[in-house]
Protein backbone atom coordinates (compact mmCIF):
# COMPACT_ATOMS: atom_id res chain seq x y z
CA UNK A 1 0.00 0.00 0.00
CA UNK A 2 1.72 3.54 -1.06
CA UNK A 3 2.29 5.62 1.43
CA UNK A 4 -0.19 8.38 1.07
CA UNK A 5 -2.91 5.90 1.27
CA UNK A 6 -1.46 4.33 3.98
CA UNK A 7 -1.94 8.13 5.40
CA UNK A 8 -5.05 8.49 4.46
CA UNK A 9 -6.43 5.21 6.46
CA UNK A 10 -4.55 6.44 9.05
CA UNK A 11 -6.30 9.58 9.56
CA UNK A 12 -9.41 7.98 8.73
CA UNK A 13 -9.33 6.51 12.03
CA UNK A 14 -9.81 9.48 14.05
CA UNK A 15 -11.25 7.57 16.91
CA UNK A 16 -8.64 5.18 17.77
CA UNK A 17 -5.91 8.20 17.01
CA UNK A 18 -7.31 11.46 17.47
CA UNK A 19 -3.81 12.86 16.60
CA UNK A 20 -2.14 12.55 13.58
CA UNK A 21 0.75 14.88 12.54
CA UNK A 22 3.01 13.98 9.68
CA UNK A 23 5.40 15.57 6.89
CA UNK A 24 6.46 13.83 4.09
CA UNK A 25 8.60 15.03 1.05
CA UNK A 26 7.03 13.99 -1.58
CA UNK A 27 9.45 14.30 -5.26
CA UNK A 28 11.25 16.69 -6.79
CA UNK A 29 9.43 18.95 -8.86
CA UNK A 30 12.91 20.60 -10.62
CA UNK A 31 16.36 20.02 -11.14
CA UNK A 32 19.07 21.92 -12.99
CA UNK A 33 22.88 22.29 -13.06
CA UNK A 34 22.70 24.20 -9.73
CA UNK A 35 19.07 24.34 -8.56
CA UNK A 36 16.27 22.19 -7.32
CA UNK A 37 13.02 22.67 -6.37
CA UNK A 38 11.54 20.09 -3.93
CA UNK A 39 7.38 19.31 -2.66
CA UNK A 40 6.80 18.58 0.87
CA UNK A 41 3.73 18.28 2.61
CA UNK A 42 2.20 18.42 6.33
CA UNK A 43 -0.16 15.79 6.78
CA UNK A 44 -2.61 15.92 9.76
CA UNK A 45 -6.41 15.20 11.15
CA UNK A 46 -6.39 18.95 12.85
CA UNK A 47 -5.93 22.38 12.99
CA UNK A 48 -1.78 23.24 13.80
CA UNK A 49 0.53 25.99 13.85
CA UNK A 50 4.18 25.22 12.67
CA UNK A 51 6.89 27.43 13.97
CA UNK A 52 9.32 26.61 10.96
CA UNK A 53 8.89 23.84 8.06
CA UNK A 54 10.58 23.25 4.46
CA UNK A 55 13.64 21.05 3.58
CA UNK A 56 17.35 19.51 4.96
CA UNK A 57 19.56 19.39 1.88
CA UNK A 58 22.78 17.57 2.05
CA UNK A 59 26.11 15.75 -0.25
CA UNK A 60 26.01 12.98 2.37
CA UNK A 61 23.00 10.54 3.35
CA UNK A 62 23.70 11.56 7.28
CA UNK A 63 23.10 14.64 6.75
CA UNK A 64 26.46 15.90 8.38
CA UNK A 65 26.06 19.77 7.19
CA UNK A 66 22.88 20.50 5.23
CA UNK A 67 21.72 23.64 3.43
CA UNK A 68 18.81 24.30 5.01
CA UNK A 69 16.03 26.14 3.31
CA UNK A 70 13.10 27.57 5.51
CA UNK A 71 9.89 28.80 4.65
CA UNK A 72 9.05 29.90 7.76
CA UNK A 73 5.59 29.67 9.78
CA UNK A 74 2.78 27.27 8.45
CA UNK A 75 -0.84 27.47 9.95
CA UNK A 76 -2.40 23.94 8.74
CA UNK A 77 -1.77 21.48 7.07
CA UNK A 78 -1.02 21.02 3.07
CA UNK A 79 1.84 21.22 0.10
CA UNK A 80 4.69 23.70 0.27
CA UNK A 81 7.53 24.04 -2.15
CA UNK A 82 10.86 24.62 -1.71
CA UNK A 83 13.93 25.86 -3.67
CA UNK A 84 17.36 25.74 -3.66
CA UNK A 85 20.46 27.26 -5.62
CA UNK A 86 24.21 27.20 -5.61
CA UNK A 87 24.75 23.73 -5.47
CA UNK A 88 27.27 22.26 -7.60
CA UNK A 89 26.53 20.16 -10.93
CA UNK A 90 26.62 16.60 -11.67
CA UNK A 91 26.78 15.84 -7.64
CA UNK A 92 24.10 13.43 -6.14
CA UNK A 93 22.37 14.77 -2.97
CA UNK A 94 20.03 13.76 -0.34
CA UNK A 95 16.63 16.09 0.50
CA UNK A 96 14.17 15.52 3.61
CA UNK A 97 11.40 17.56 4.68
CA UNK A 98 10.89 18.88 8.00
CA UNK A 99 8.67 20.68 10.66
CA UNK A 100 9.51 22.32 13.21
CA UNK A 101 5.86 22.53 15.98
CA UNK A 102 8.30 24.21 18.76
CA UNK A 103 9.39 21.10 21.39
CA UNK A 104 11.10 19.53 18.77
CA UNK A 105 12.01 19.30 14.62
CA UNK A 106 10.97 16.18 12.73
CA UNK A 107 11.78 15.00 10.05
CA UNK A 108 10.23 13.30 6.82
CA UNK A 109 11.48 10.66 4.12
CA UNK A 110 14.60 10.60 2.29
CA UNK A 111 15.21 11.23 -1.57
CA UNK A 112 17.92 10.56 -3.31
CA UNK A 113 18.68 13.10 -6.33
CA UNK A 114 21.30 14.20 -8.69
CA UNK A 115 21.61 17.57 -10.30
CA UNK A 116 22.10 18.05 -13.89
CA UNK A 117 25.40 18.24 -16.23
CA UNK A 118 25.26 21.47 -18.46
CA UNK A 119 25.18 20.85 -22.21
CA UNK A 120 25.44 23.33 -24.96
CA UNK A 121 22.98 22.98 -28.29
CA UNK A 122 23.64 25.42 -30.59
CA UNK A 123 23.98 28.92 -30.79
CA UNK A 124 23.52 31.65 -33.45
CA UNK A 125 25.04 33.24 -35.34
CA UNK A 126 27.79 31.07 -36.63
CA UNK A 127 29.26 34.67 -37.34
CA UNK A 128 29.55 38.37 -36.58
CA UNK A 129 31.41 41.17 -35.58
CA UNK A 130 32.74 42.26 -32.44
CA UNK A 131 29.86 44.11 -30.13
CA UNK A 132 27.28 41.93 -31.74
CA UNK A 133 25.18 39.96 -29.74
CA UNK A 134 24.46 35.80 -30.20
CA UNK A 135 22.28 33.33 -28.65
CA UNK A 136 23.22 30.22 -26.97
CA UNK A 137 21.23 27.01 -26.37
CA UNK A 138 21.85 25.05 -23.94
CA UNK A 139 20.70 23.13 -20.77
CA UNK A 140 21.82 23.81 -17.02
CA UNK A 141 23.50 27.21 -17.36
CA UNK A 142 23.63 28.22 -13.35
CA UNK A 143 23.70 31.87 -12.54
CA UNK A 144 27.61 31.74 -12.22
CA UNK A 145 28.29 30.62 -15.88
CA UNK A 146 30.98 31.95 -17.88
CA UNK A 147 31.48 32.12 -21.51
CA UNK A 148 34.64 31.96 -23.44
CA UNK A 149 35.27 32.85 -27.30
CA UNK A 150 38.45 31.05 -27.37
CA UNK A 151 40.82 32.36 -25.14
CA UNK A 152 38.46 35.76 -24.42
CA UNK A 153 36.09 36.30 -22.07
CA UNK A 154 31.95 37.83 -23.28
CA UNK A 155 29.76 39.21 -21.23
CA UNK A 156 26.97 37.58 -20.59
CA UNK A 157 23.87 39.45 -20.39
CA UNK A 158 21.26 37.48 -20.07
CA UNK A 159 20.45 33.40 -18.36
CA UNK A 160 16.86 32.77 -19.70
CA UNK A 161 15.87 29.88 -17.61
CA UNK A 162 19.02 28.52 -17.77
CA UNK A 163 18.98 27.10 -21.43
CA UNK A 164 19.33 30.31 -23.54
CA UNK A 165 22.07 32.75 -23.20
CA UNK A 166 22.36 36.04 -24.41
CA UNK A 167 26.06 36.91 -24.73
CA UNK A 168 27.99 40.41 -26.46
CA UNK A 169 31.03 39.29 -28.47
CA UNK A 170 34.49 39.83 -27.19
CA UNK A 171 36.78 41.42 -28.85
CA UNK A 172 39.03 38.76 -30.78
CA UNK A 173 42.65 37.35 -29.37
CA UNK A 174 44.37 37.18 -32.68
CA UNK A 175 42.30 33.78 -34.26
CA UNK A 176 39.18 34.39 -36.85
CA UNK A 177 38.18 30.62 -35.65
CA UNK A 178 37.20 30.05 -32.35
CA UNK A 179 35.71 28.18 -30.29
CA UNK A 180 32.55 28.57 -27.82
CA UNK A 181 33.54 27.44 -24.62
CA UNK A 182 31.09 27.51 -21.37
CA UNK A 183 31.81 27.24 -18.03
CA UNK A 184 29.58 26.25 -15.34
CA UNK A 185 31.71 25.83 -11.84
CA UNK A 186 34.10 23.42 -12.98
CA UNK A 187 32.60 21.68 -15.91
CA UNK A 188 33.43 23.01 -19.35
CA UNK A 189 31.18 22.29 -22.20
CA UNK A 190 31.60 23.28 -26.12
CA UNK A 191 30.71 22.09 -29.57
CA UNK A 192 33.00 20.96 -32.49
CA UNK A 193 31.38 23.79 -34.75
CA UNK A 194 33.23 27.15 -33.88
CA UNK A 195 32.28 30.83 -34.26
CA UNK A 196 34.09 33.02 -37.15
CA UNK A 197 34.28 36.39 -36.61
CA UNK A 198 33.82 39.53 -38.84
CA UNK A 199 37.08 40.88 -39.44
CA UNK A 200 38.84 43.64 -41.65
CA UNK A 201 40.49 46.13 -40.42
CA UNK A 202 41.61 49.85 -41.05
CA UNK A 203 44.71 52.03 -40.24
CA UNK A 204 44.51 56.21 -40.94
CA UNK A 205 47.84 56.43 -42.57
CA UNK A 206 47.26 59.70 -44.39
CA UNK A 207 45.29 62.59 -45.45
CA UNK A 208 44.68 64.29 -48.57
CA UNK A 209 47.65 66.97 -48.66
CA UNK A 210 45.51 70.18 -49.99
CA UNK A 211 42.61 71.02 -47.25
CA UNK A 212 40.02 71.07 -50.18
CA UNK A 213 37.21 68.63 -50.87
CA UNK A 214 37.30 66.70 -54.09
CA UNK A 215 34.07 65.56 -55.49
CA UNK A 216 33.70 63.97 -59.07
CA UNK A 217 37.13 63.21 -59.71
CA UNK A 218 39.55 60.74 -61.25
CA UNK A 219 41.16 57.94 -59.66
CA UNK A 220 43.94 55.38 -61.43
CA UNK A 221 47.80 53.66 -59.86
CA UNK A 222 50.70 52.96 -61.71
CA UNK A 223 51.45 49.47 -60.52
CA UNK A 224 51.34 48.74 -56.53
CA UNK A 225 53.27 51.39 -55.07
CA UNK A 226 51.63 54.88 -56.86
CA UNK A 227 48.24 55.68 -56.66
CA UNK A 228 47.07 58.96 -58.13
CA UNK A 229 43.94 60.90 -57.31
CA UNK A 230 43.06 64.62 -58.66
CA UNK A 231 40.62 66.21 -61.67
CA UNK A 232 37.36 66.50 -60.91
CA UNK A 233 36.65 69.59 -58.70
CA UNK A 234 36.95 71.53 -55.37
CA UNK A 235 33.09 71.20 -53.79
CA UNK A 236 32.14 71.77 -57.47
CA UNK A 237 33.04 75.45 -57.35
CA UNK A 238 36.22 75.02 -59.02
CA UNK A 239 38.33 72.29 -61.41
CA UNK A 240 41.36 70.78 -59.98
CA UNK A 241 43.82 71.37 -62.89
CA UNK A 242 46.21 67.70 -61.58
CA UNK A 243 46.34 65.18 -59.68
CA UNK A 244 48.10 64.31 -56.23
CA UNK A 245 50.49 61.00 -56.02
CA UNK A 246 50.78 59.08 -53.24
CA UNK A 247 53.78 57.02 -53.35
CA UNK A 248 53.16 53.78 -50.68
CA UNK A 249 57.07 53.03 -49.81
CA UNK A 250 57.56 56.47 -48.88
CA UNK A 251 53.98 57.56 -47.75
CA UNK A 252 54.70 60.50 -49.00
CA UNK A 253 52.40 62.74 -51.29
CA UNK A 254 53.59 65.25 -54.30
CA UNK A 255 51.69 67.00 -57.25
CA UNK A 256 51.52 65.60 -60.74
CA UNK A 257 50.76 68.15 -63.37
CA UNK A 258 47.97 67.04 -66.15
CA UNK A 259 48.59 68.19 -69.34
CA UNK A 260 45.00 67.90 -70.56
CA UNK A 261 42.18 69.60 -69.98
CA UNK A 262 40.51 70.09 -66.90
CA UNK A 263 37.18 68.15 -66.04
CA UNK A 264 34.58 66.65 -64.00
CA UNK A 265 32.51 63.05 -64.42
CA UNK A 266 35.16 61.75 -66.53
CA UNK A 267 35.98 57.91 -67.51
CA UNK A 268 38.96 56.35 -66.30
CA UNK A 269 41.00 52.79 -65.57
CA UNK A 270 44.93 52.52 -64.67
CA UNK A 271 46.06 53.31 -68.33
CA UNK A 272 43.23 56.17 -69.57
CA UNK A 273 41.62 59.32 -69.16
CA UNK A 274 38.36 60.56 -71.37
CA UNK A 275 35.08 62.34 -71.82
CA UNK A 276 33.44 64.15 -68.89
CA UNK A 277 32.42 67.80 -68.36
CA UNK A 278 34.55 70.46 -69.54
CA UNK A 279 33.02 73.34 -67.65
CA UNK A 280 31.48 73.71 -64.16
CA UNK A 281 27.72 74.43 -63.29
CA UNK A 282 26.83 75.02 -67.01
CA UNK A 283 23.46 74.00 -68.36
CA UNK A 284 23.23 72.64 -70.93
CA UNK A 285 26.23 70.50 -70.21
CA UNK A 286 29.79 71.50 -71.54
CA UNK A 287 31.26 68.18 -73.13
CA UNK A 288 35.23 67.54 -72.82
CA UNK A 289 35.86 65.09 -75.69
CA UNK A 290 39.67 64.51 -75.41
CA UNK A 291 41.42 61.52 -74.31
CA UNK A 292 44.44 60.33 -73.02
CA UNK A 293 46.57 57.73 -71.91
CA UNK A 294 48.79 57.01 -69.30
CA UNK A 295 51.89 54.57 -69.47
CA UNK A 296 56.08 54.57 -68.29
CA UNK A 297 54.65 57.44 -65.81
CA UNK A 298 53.47 59.82 -69.32
CA UNK A 299 50.38 61.07 -70.54
CA UNK A 300 50.02 61.40 -74.09
CA UNK A 301 47.24 62.39 -75.71
CA UNK A 302 45.44 60.32 -77.91
CA UNK A 303 42.99 61.19 -80.66
CA UNK A 304 39.60 62.55 -79.38
CA UNK A 305 36.39 60.32 -78.61
CA UNK A 306 33.83 59.14 -81.17
CA UNK A 307 31.24 59.89 -78.90
CA UNK A 308 30.47 62.11 -75.65
CA UNK A 309 29.61 61.27 -72.56
CA UNK A 310 29.48 62.31 -68.80
CA UNK A 311 29.34 59.70 -65.84
CA UNK A 312 30.48 57.24 -68.29
CA UNK A 313 32.10 53.78 -66.62
CA UNK A 314 35.37 51.94 -68.20
CA UNK A 315 37.48 49.10 -67.45
CA UNK A 316 40.39 46.96 -69.27
CA UNK A 317 40.70 43.60 -70.24
CA UNK A 318 43.73 42.47 -71.35
CA UNK A 319 45.20 45.65 -73.80
CA UNK A 320 41.76 47.00 -74.60
CA UNK A 321 39.80 49.32 -73.19
CA UNK A 322 36.05 49.48 -72.47
CA UNK A 323 33.49 52.44 -72.23
CA UNK A 324 29.90 51.89 -71.39
CA UNK A 325 27.44 54.70 -70.79
CA UNK A 326 25.42 57.25 -72.46
CA UNK A 327 25.73 60.00 -75.17
CA UNK A 328 24.60 63.64 -74.30
CA UNK A 329 21.32 62.93 -75.82
CA UNK A 330 20.75 59.81 -73.41
CA UNK A 331 21.52 57.16 -76.42
CA UNK A 332 23.39 54.00 -74.82
CA UNK A 333 26.33 52.96 -76.53
CA UNK A 334 29.13 50.97 -75.64
CA UNK A 335 32.65 50.80 -77.36
CA UNK A 336 36.24 49.21 -77.13
CA UNK A 337 39.52 50.77 -77.88
CA UNK A 338 41.72 48.59 -79.68
CA UNK A 339 45.03 49.95 -78.47
CA UNK A 340 46.86 47.73 -80.67
CA UNK A 341 45.48 49.64 -83.96
CA UNK A 342 44.33 52.65 -81.80
CA UNK A 343 40.84 52.50 -83.27
CA UNK A 344 37.58 52.57 -81.53
CA UNK A 345 34.53 49.89 -82.14
CA UNK A 346 30.87 50.22 -81.58
CA UNK A 347 29.24 47.20 -79.26
CA UNK A 348 26.06 45.51 -79.16
CA UNK A 349 24.60 47.49 -75.40
CA UNK A 350 23.18 45.36 -73.32
CA UNK A 351 19.77 45.77 -72.16
CA UNK A 352 20.20 47.36 -68.83
CA UNK A 353 22.08 50.31 -68.40
CA UNK A 354 25.42 51.10 -67.17
CA UNK A 355 26.94 54.63 -66.04
CA UNK A 356 30.03 55.19 -63.09
CA UNK A 357 27.21 55.32 -60.75
CA UNK A 358 27.67 51.41 -60.83
CA UNK A 359 30.70 49.63 -59.39
CA UNK A 360 33.15 47.41 -61.90
CA UNK A 361 35.94 44.68 -61.66
CA UNK A 362 37.46 42.41 -63.71
CA UNK A 363 38.16 39.16 -63.12
CA UNK A 364 39.92 36.06 -65.51
CA UNK A 365 39.21 38.06 -68.67
CA UNK A 366 35.87 38.74 -67.76
CA UNK A 367 34.25 42.16 -66.46
CA UNK A 368 31.97 42.09 -63.39
CA UNK A 369 29.44 45.15 -63.12
CA UNK A 370 27.96 46.01 -59.93
CA UNK A 371 24.22 47.68 -60.56
CA UNK A 372 23.69 50.18 -58.40
CA UNK A 373 19.85 50.12 -58.83
CA UNK A 374 19.94 46.69 -57.79
CA UNK A 375 22.56 45.02 -57.18
CA UNK A 376 22.35 42.40 -59.57
CA UNK A 377 25.70 41.71 -60.83
CA UNK A 378 26.54 41.05 -64.61
CA UNK A 379 29.76 39.27 -66.00
CA UNK A 380 30.54 40.35 -68.95
CA UNK A 381 32.33 37.57 -71.95
CA UNK A 382 34.24 39.64 -74.67
CA UNK A 383 34.84 36.51 -76.35
CA UNK A 384 31.13 35.87 -76.96
CA UNK A 385 29.96 39.64 -76.23
CA UNK A 386 27.34 37.67 -73.65
CA UNK A 387 25.93 39.41 -70.61
CA UNK A 388 24.80 37.17 -67.93
CA UNK A 389 23.53 37.94 -64.48
CA UNK A 390 25.15 36.00 -61.40
CA UNK A 391 24.47 36.66 -58.58
CA UNK A 392 23.18 39.68 -56.09
CA UNK A 393 25.40 42.54 -53.73
CA UNK A 394 24.27 41.72 -50.22
CA UNK A 395 24.60 45.21 -49.18
CA UNK A 396 23.08 48.70 -49.08
CA UNK A 397 23.75 50.47 -52.43
CA UNK A 398 23.44 54.02 -50.66
CA UNK A 399 23.07 56.46 -53.93
CA UNK A 400 25.86 54.29 -55.89
CA UNK A 401 29.07 54.79 -56.79
CA UNK A 402 30.30 52.27 -54.83
CA UNK A 403 33.86 50.45 -54.90
CA UNK A 404 35.25 46.80 -56.37
CA UNK A 405 38.39 45.75 -55.91
CA UNK A 406 40.25 42.12 -56.32
CA UNK A 407 43.07 41.26 -54.13
CA UNK A 408 43.74 36.96 -55.29
CA UNK A 409 40.87 35.18 -55.64
CA UNK A 410 37.81 37.89 -53.20
CA UNK A 411 36.51 40.55 -54.80
CA UNK A 412 36.06 43.57 -52.10
CA UNK A 413 32.45 45.34 -52.69
CA UNK A 414 30.56 47.98 -51.05
CA UNK A 415 31.18 51.93 -49.72
CA UNK A 416 28.61 53.06 -52.45
CA UNK A 417 27.51 56.74 -51.52
CA UNK A 418 26.56 56.99 -48.03
CA UNK A 419 27.30 53.46 -46.79
CA UNK A 420 30.04 52.23 -44.50
CA UNK A 421 29.61 48.36 -45.61
CA UNK A 422 32.50 46.04 -47.14
CA UNK A 423 31.18 42.31 -48.19
CA UNK A 424 33.77 40.11 -49.68
CA UNK A 425 32.99 38.13 -52.89
CA UNK A 426 34.25 34.78 -53.15
CA UNK A 427 35.12 34.23 -56.87
CA UNK A 428 35.37 30.68 -56.47
CA UNK A 429 32.55 29.88 -54.71
CA UNK A 430 30.51 32.98 -55.12
CA UNK A 431 29.54 33.29 -51.31
CA UNK A 432 29.35 36.21 -49.60
CA UNK A 433 30.98 37.44 -46.46
CA UNK A 434 30.39 40.75 -44.76
CA UNK A 435 33.48 42.24 -43.62
CA UNK A 436 34.11 45.47 -40.62
CA UNK A 437 32.89 48.80 -41.85
CA UNK A 438 34.60 51.76 -42.94
CA UNK A 439 35.31 54.55 -39.89
CA UNK A 440 34.29 58.00 -40.63
CA UNK A 441 31.17 59.02 -41.67
CA UNK A 442 28.71 56.74 -43.71
CA UNK A 443 27.34 59.79 -45.41
CA UNK A 444 30.37 59.67 -47.60
CA UNK A 445 31.81 59.78 -51.52
CA UNK A 446 34.80 57.46 -52.63
CA UNK A 447 37.23 59.88 -53.52
CA UNK A 448 39.88 56.46 -54.54
CA UNK A 449 40.86 53.28 -54.23
CA UNK A 450 43.02 51.24 -54.57
CA UNK A 451 45.54 47.84 -54.25
CA UNK A 452 48.57 47.05 -53.06
CA UNK A 453 49.94 43.85 -51.98
CA UNK A 454 47.35 41.95 -50.08
CA UNK A 455 45.81 45.54 -48.61
CA UNK A 456 43.26 48.07 -50.42
CA UNK A 457 43.85 51.62 -49.54
CA UNK A 458 40.78 54.04 -49.60
CA UNK A 459 39.76 57.84 -49.39
CA UNK A 460 36.28 58.99 -48.89
CA UNK A 461 34.95 62.62 -48.81
CA UNK A 462 31.71 63.47 -46.20
CA UNK A 463 28.80 63.57 -49.18
CA UNK A 464 28.27 67.55 -50.07
CA UNK A 465 25.55 68.27 -48.97
CA UNK A 466 27.33 67.78 -45.63
CA UNK A 467 28.36 71.06 -44.44
CA UNK A 468 31.95 71.93 -42.50
CA UNK A 469 35.60 71.05 -42.53
CA UNK A 470 36.13 67.72 -42.78
CA UNK A 471 39.91 66.15 -43.98
CA UNK A 472 40.02 63.53 -46.53
CA UNK A 473 41.58 60.48 -44.77
CA UNK A 474 43.23 58.07 -46.56
CA UNK A 475 42.78 54.44 -45.09
CA UNK A 476 44.59 51.36 -45.49
CA UNK A 477 42.51 48.17 -45.29
CA UNK A 478 43.80 45.13 -44.03
CA UNK A 479 40.70 42.41 -45.35
CA UNK A 480 42.23 39.57 -42.91
CA UNK A 481 42.80 41.70 -39.99
CA UNK A 482 41.58 40.85 -36.90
Amino acid sequence: MSLVFMLMFILSCTEEDPEVILVTTEEVLFASGDEIRLLGRVISNQELSLVDHGFYVSEDASFSSPAIVSLGVKDGPGRFIGQLAGLKVGRPYFAKAFMDRGAEIEFGNVLELSTLEPAILDFSPKFGAVGEEILIEGRNFGADTRVFFGGQEAQVIENTLQSRLRVRIPAAEGNQIVPIRVIVQDREVSLSESFEYQIGTYEKISTFPESIRVYDNVFFQNGQGSFFIGLGSERRLAFLPGFQQYDVSSSTWQEVAFPGASRSFAFFTDHYIGGGLGQLGSNPFVYEGSFWGYENEVFTQLPDLPFLSRDAIAFELGEDLYVIGKNPDTTKFFFRFDKSEMRWELLPTPEQEFTRNDAVFTYQGNAYLIDSLDGTIWRYNPNSGAWDAIGTYPGSLGNGRGMARVIGDKAFIGLFERSDQVFELDLNSFSWKPKNPMPGLPQSVLVGHFVSGESLYIMRVPDIALAGNFPMDFYRFDPEGI
